[in-house]
């Protein structure tokens, strides 16, 4: 057991102990299951050695660039790495050293106890190693330092340095809200004296109204709990609205395509929370993008707005997906009714207003969009109910391996990215895959009855991405289509510098190729 000594001394001596930590013991479980045969034996060894590799290349990526990390991380790392340390030491103690003998070449069977044991233990390795992949992304994507220097040929251009420039701006902005939402700010908004007049959205869940005393216009999204539900978990939906309104408080709406949140109201008897949203100003009349794209109008006469104004939304939208899940929250209902766009308010004189009215409007312009619909939103590693959904119109969304609903498909963000690469599509043929009466929307059924299954979708999106995207918008936006519909799995050239050498996302070079591909887009 000596190889597992340093245990909490190595701790202490900080970072350089944390690696030290990982390598020998993961060196020392391996060098052990050498004396055992069995094809687990095998799986067990390759758990390990991607565990060691990604928290290796974590660590050394946070602590060698500059001495910039939040003490509080650096003490949230100890921590989650002494859990680490328990988890490897269980397995030594599983797998007792075989000493000299064990180089007669004589192996040991493992029993089906002990595989039992082990695999029990190898589901912690992986949880944990889960826990800490999502807690570094967040940080290697918006945390307070430099983008590192990238070695991709392909960045070093005007269009690499404007992502570039983009990705910083954003990043900070970001890192402005977060701490922001660390303040007190009291968000449980006090019950109004009389309620206003609310009216649903057309095509959305949201609802409409206004302020008696003000004439102020906002947007309301519920949150609702059953009848039965207990006080613990009112209290933790109640725990969950005011994270998201903390978060959403305090952002910058036009940069990062999400609305300021004022706060939240308690609605007991109706067993629901309501977050609100007034409307930025200058922006009046929103509407859904699902209500846009299926607008008689576009089958009339036809897209009539500028393709570059289609290029800025999906700028927008795929920038507020970013937002969400750098504060650790996954969306869940990524989807053209969850995206609302608003029409600006005219500044011109009431002649000039009247003449050129309908070239600012839709069909002719694109307002301001944001996304909305926060009310499944939640922290990435809080726990999944693992829900079906049977609405065909929220299910086409989501990505295949969602629906399997077993273990390890719990909701992560790159099932947001999934359902964002769906969204693009219907950006890019300005149609939804909910119109049944469209062409687009005719793909999603294998007849008039039968919706293909979530395998065939996935192929049916990924061959418009390659076939007609490419001519509608460019190929660069077919790329991030692309991109965000393969999980960013090698699939081919387009997609590879998405990667890193594991296959694992690394955000800030993820964040950059996305806005990259989209900023190289000329007009």
């Amino acid at each position: 057991m000596a190889d597992i000594a340093l245990g909490v001394a190595g701790l202490a001596v900080g970072i350089p102990g944390l690696v030290q930590v990982t390598l020998s013991i993961g060196d020392a479980i391996r060098r052990r299951l050498a004396h055992y045969e069995d094809d687990f034996k095998r799986l067990l060894d390759i758990v390990i050695r991607i565990n060691k590799s990604q928290s290796q290349d974590m660590l050394l990526y946070f602590f060698s660039e500059d001495k910039t990390v939040p003490r509080e991380l650096q003490d949230e790392l100890i921590e989650m790495f002494q859990v680490l340390r328990g988890i490897f030491e269980r397995l030594l103690l599983m797998f007792p050293d075989a000493g000299p003998s064990g180089n007669s070449g004589n192996q040991t069977k493992i029993s089906a106890t002990l595989k039992a044991r082990a695999e029990e233990t190898i589901e912690a390795l992986e949880e944990w190693n889960d826990r800490f992949f999502k807690r570094a992304l967040v940080f290697v994507m918006f945390g307070r330092r430099k983008l590192p220097e990238t070695t991709d040929d392909t960045l070093n251009d005007e269009y690499g340095v404007v992502a570039l420039k983009k990705v910083e701006r954003l990043r900070d902005a970001i890192y402005e809200s977060l701490e922001g939402a660390k303040k007190g700010t009291r968000l449980l908004l006090d019950q109004p004296e009389a309620a206003g007049d609310r009216t649903p959205l057309c095509n959305s869940s949201l609802q409409l109204s206004t302020r008696n005393n003000t004439n102020e216009s906002f947007l309301i999204e519920y949150r609702t709990y059953s009848d039965d539900a207990r006080e613990w978990e009112v209290q933790n939906h109640r725990r969950v609205v005011r994270e998201i309104a903390a978060i959403l408080h305090r952002v910058d709406a036009r940069l990062m395509g999400i609305l300021p949140c004022e706060g939240f109201l308690w609605d007991s008897l109706s067993n629901r929370f309501e977050l609100r949203f007034p409307f930025p100003p200058g922006l009046t009349k929103p509407r859904t993008l699902l209500d846009l794209l299926q607008d008689p109008e576009n089958r009339r006469s036809g897209v009539k707005h500028p393709l570059n104004q289609r290029i800025s939304l999906a700028k927008r939208i795929v920038k507020a997906v970013f937002v969400l899940h750098a504060a650790g929250f996954v969306h869940k209902q990524i989807r053209p009714d969850n995206v609302v766009i608003f029409d600006r308010i005219s500044t011109r004189t009431p002649i000039e207003a009247h003449s050129s009215a309908e070239r600012t409007k839709y069909p002719y312009a694109l307002g301001e969009p944001f996304l909305v619909g926060f009310d499944s939103a939640r922290k990435v590693d809080a726990a999944s109910l693992m829900l079906s959904v049977e609405d065909w119109k929220k299910s086409i969304y989501l990505s295949p391996e969602r629906h399997r609903l077993q273990q390890g498909n719990e909701f992560q963000m790159h099932h947001d990215i999934f359902s964002l690469g769906v969204l693009l599509l219907e950006m890019a043929f300005w149609a939804s895959f909910q119109d049944r009466g469209s062409q687009l929307g005719k793909r999603v059924w294998k007849d008039g009855t039968t919706l293909r299954s979530p395998g065939e979708l996935k192929s049916v999106y990924l061959s418009l991405a390659s076939g007609a995207v490419p001519r509608l918008m460019g190929q660069k936006y077919a790329d991030a289509v692309a991109a965000c519909l393969t999980g960013l799995q090698s699939e081919g050239r387009s997609v590879k510098d998405l990667e890193d050498s594991d296959g694992i996302v690394v955000g800030t070079k993820y964040v950059t190729a996305i806005i990259k591909k989209l900023e190289e887009i000329s007009i």
